[in-house]
């Protein structure tokens, strides 16, 4: 049974294509989205007559040879706003389906010396057409391609497959019959290179990594292929083998020729951006990138990424007057050797400095400002107390790294082992103090990252950026402070671990990564995607019994110490969740654990009870995301989305006490650029599934309404104070 969306994806004739299928069409407000998000199809009788002929054709490949379109009903759609408009039916008689009887092989030019190693994995792909399921053609033709893959794999050059089919229409039956013939045993013969201008030719030979003489294989060739395509200098690569002309001898000894384009080798790299969210900033980027640095192929890329940060500025708060310009700058530099220990094993050098205002909830946010109470008109009003500056915290950050990558099965599966140095040295962008036990923070940390993706596109090929079907998984392991030779650097770089106002990690962190993606129409595509990450610390931090008023200001120096360390500790080694690429119903950091932390800048500020809600990380995240991509023409589409998660500082999914989803769900629109899509989300946070049972969006509204509000729940931001839903701006998809 062939399903009509199934013929429809291979038909010219096609229906108009709208949102949800016109559900919005009718929906006061939404129907101008829906207007927006119409593509509209022309009809065409001749080419409705054409498609009649390839739908019996289609059928007829799928195995259905008595299949007849026997009608195309063409009627106006009436009613008022819909003249020019006409439903198409098609109606099919399928018949019954031609199986497949039986699967033989035939041999031109069999020995047994030839067949000692190809009889076996022949009749393996002989068996991939299974006998008793409906012909079809498109099977029946990969098997005859793999079949001709196992031969040539395996030395036999001049080796075809050709394909037989006898079809009985009136026992619905037919007995496939595939022919070879092997030719003669070959190897390689010498492997010659065009077109390398200035590159050098050794580097390249070492990718190739085939030897005169060895055993033929088109697999070889196909790896060789895609080695030399991992180098990223070449704009077009063919691999020819030289195999001797039809009707004249077929020499065992094969050449094999790569015909090579190469790309630019230098590049300069000028632009800009901003972000309006969570925060408010623009910045200017500057690269240069050398990728046959100093010869060998060696890859070398510098950037510079200057900025300003409009402070304290959100989406919200764009109207208010007063701010300060905060400067920021990123420093990148990356050199990578390639055919280190074997030929597609790539050493990697990395180093960075920033300096920067982290996000907000990371102390580079101001306290909110209450409203004073109103008191009566003959009671005088207190004397104004003195205002102390709130710190705004900024980090100086530098980071090295070095290491080895190297890809496997053709590139899918990539695995990477790094060893990372990090150090983070706070300040202060205004004169105020910094909060007590902030300091130093030093990360020393051993990586592993392996991602194995199998993500395309309509197309079938290889698509990172808009992929229509398959699935990614990834996973980055991290051992921080465990090496010994990690307290030697710490020693090396402030005198002695122990330190003042010195904080090293030492933990263990995991973070694995699931995506699919799945074709629900020819266009549509359905994506999930579905992350954990699980924070073992070795030291005292990150602990779920945090206390808060040990941060207060009556708490002794040691306390205090212990709170500013456990917090900066947590911020950069705990789990955050919420924003563009997390749950797009919240803003940045807002979902997880929070705490009232009181000022630590030593001076007497608020209690604990009236210090603002900060986010302090955890131990255990959970995110998962649905989302229903639909491309409007060429440039535009549009998403609908659901995220949920959650982030604790207990080791279980689901937490004691009330659970806490995070439901939010969402439109967005996209725009596609040259570097990716553009993309709007308006995320909007489901009331009651938030927290289960509180049924308000924030804190306020919880205390109004007498509902529980969980201890070290965040509360989200209304969006002009108002509502409570998020926007995001970004490029690139969320996932």
């Amino acid at each position: 049974m062939i399903s009509g969306d199934e013929l429809a994806d291979r038909i010219a004739t096609a229906e108009s294509s709208r949102l949800l299928g016109g559900a919005f069409e009718h929906v006061p407000v939404l129907s101008i989205w829906d207007a927006l998000t119409v593509e509209y199809e022309r009809f065409d009788r001749f080419v409705l007559e054409r498609d009649m002929a390839r739908i019996e054709r289609y059928y007829r490949a799928r195995g259905f040879y008595g299949a007849r379109a026997r009608a195309a009903r063409v009627q106006r759609a009436g009613g008022p706003g819909k003249d020019g408009r006409v439903l198409v039916r098609i109606v099919v008689s399928e018949g019954e389906p031609v199986n497949v009887a039986s699967v033989d092989l035939s041999w031109r030019d069999w020995t047994l010396e030839k067949g000692k190693d190809i009889a076996r994995p022949v009749t393996e792909a002989k068996d991939q057409l299974k006998v008793g399921e409906r012909l079809d053609e498109e099977r029946y033709e990969e098997v005859k391609q793999t079949l001709l893959r196992v031969l040539t794999d395996r030395g036999f050059a001049y080796a075809t497959v050709e394909g037989h089919v006898d079809v009985d229409l009136v026992k619905h039956e037919a007995r496939v019959r595939y022919t070879i013939e092997l030719g003669p045993e070959c190897t390689f013969g010498p492997v010659k290179l065009e077109g390398l201008g200035e590159l050098p030719e050794r580097p390249l030979r070492t990718a190739i990594g085939i030897e005169q003489g060895e055993r033929f294989s088109s697999g070889k060739l196909a790896d060789a292929e895609q080695a030399l395509a991992d180098f990223g200098v070449f704009g077009a690569i063919a691999v020819k083998p030289e195999l001797a002309p039809a009707g004249q001898p077929r020499s065992p000894v094969v050449p094999v020729t790569f015909s090579l384009q190469p790309a630019a080798l230098r590049a300069v790299r000028l632009g800009g951006g901003a972000e309006v969210g969570s925060r408010v900033e623009a910045h200017l980027v500057a690269g240069w990138e050398d990728r046959n640095f100093l010869g060998g192929l060696r890859r070398f890329n510098v950037e510079a990424r200057p900025g300003l940060v409009f402070y304290p500025l959100e989406i919200g708060s764009l109207g208010d007057d007063e701010f300060r310009l905060l400067p920021e700058i990123q420093l990148r530099a990356e050199l990578r050797q390639p055919g280190v220990f074997e030929r597609r094993t790539a050493a990697v050098l990395r180093g960075s400095f920033k300096l920067y205002c982290p996000q907000p909830g990371e102390y580079c946010k101001p306290p909110k400002e209450e409203e004073p109470p109103e008191g009566d008109a003959a009671t005088p009003p207190p004397p104004p107390k003195e205002e102390h500056e709130h710190s705004i915290v900024g980090y100086r950050e530098y980071v090295g790294s070095i290491g080895l990558e190297r890809p496997f099965l053709k590139s899918d599966l990539n695995v990477a082992l790094l060893y990372n140095v990090q150090l983070n040295s706070p300040f202060t962008y205004n004169p105020a103090p910094l909060p007590v036990g902030f300091g130093t923070i030093f990360i020393p940390y051993l990586q592993a990252l392996v991602s194995y993706d199998r993500r395309q596109n309509r197309a079938g090929k290889p698509d990172r950026l808009t992929p229509h079907h398959g699935y990614y998984v990834a996973l980055d392991a991290q051992v921080a402070g465990q090496q010994r030779f990690d307290t030697a650097i710490a020693k090396a770089l402030v005198g002695e671990e122990s330190k003042k106002n010195f904080h090293a990690a030492r933990d263990v962190r995991l973070q694995p990564e699931f995506r699919a993606y799945l074709p629900v129409s020819r266009k549509w595509t359905l994506g999930f995607r579905m992350k954990t990450g699980w924070l073992f610390p070795s030291e005292d931090y990150g602990a779920s019994d945090f206390d808060a008023t040990k941060c207060d200001v009556n708490a002794s120096d040691d306390e205090r110490a212990k709170c500013g360390a456990d917090l900066q500790l947590m911020q950069f080694r705990g789990f955050f969740s919420g924003g563009a690429t997390s749950n797009r119903g919240y803003g940045y950091n807002e979902v997880g654990p929070h705490a009232r932390v009181p000022n630590q800048t030593g001076e007497e500020g608020e209690s604990v009870q009236d210090a603002p809600l900060i986010p302090i990380g955890g131990r255990l995240l959970w995110e998962t995301s649905l989302e229903l991509r639909i491309p409007l023409g060429e440039s535009f589409g549009t998403v609908v989305f659901v995220d949920a998660g959650d982030v604790s500082r207990e080791y279980r999914l689901f937490r004691s006490g009330p659970q806490r989803p995070h439901l939010s769900a969402g439109l967005g629109l996209r725009y596609t650029t040259p570097i990716g899509p553009l993309r709007l989300d308006v995320g909007y946070r489901i009331p009651c599934m938030q927290v289960i049972g509180v049924c308000s969006q924030t804190l306020a509204q919880a205390k109004e309404n007498k509902e529980t509000w969980p201890t070290g729940e965040g509360s989200p931001g209304l969006l002009f104070d108002v509502l409570p839903i998020a926007v995001n701006l970004a490029i690139g998809e969320a996932f």
